[in-house]
């Protein structure tokens, strides 16, 4: 059976922000290490009165300005029917931002977010080109399909 973190996620809020806390920690630890200091959030994740959407998408974004890059994170409901990760390179355009925005779907388990993390080092700290990571996308994911044929 999949071990899924944060599995009621969506049902409770305080699980919710704990989860975005965890998020967030994460990734801001993989920020440091790597001298990385330009990531700022750059979609609302909130209702006009302040409220959170509490939907996952996104759990955690982050836009760098140096680079031109961002990463989206959109976490799902737990489904041992489907599988755990799934990741896409998008354009994102705004009237302040334009950005080649990693997407990542996840359901999260601990093997998921070690992909996840594969996927962010190689988009933000190795500064793979677009052309590059969607190649390793493709790779990665296509490894993760013949694991979860396995495990069904």
């Amino acid at each position: 059976m999949k071990k899924y973190l944060f599995s009621n996620f969506l049902k409770e809020k305080l699980i919710y922000q704990t989860c975005r806390d965890y998020w967030e920690i994460k990734v801001n630890e993989l920020f440091y290490r790597n001298r990385i200091s330009d990531a700022k959030a750059y979609l609302n994740t909130t209702f006009a009165n302040g409220t959170d959407f509490y939907n996952g998408n996104p759990i955690i974004n982050y836009h760098f300005v140096k680079t031109g890059k961002a990463i989206r994170i959109i976490q799902e409901e737990p489904n041992p029917k489907d599988i755990e990760i799934a990741s896409w390179i998008d354009r994102f355009k705004t009237d302040n931002i334009e950005a080649k925005e990693l997407v990542i779907s996840i359901q999260l388990t601990p093997h998921s977010e070690k992909t996840a993390f594969e996927l962010i080092k190689k988009w933000i700290v190795e500064d793979y080109s677009s052309k590059k990571m969607e190649r390793f996308i493709e790779l990665k994911l296509e490894l993760e399909k013949i694991e979860f044929m396995d495990y069904i």
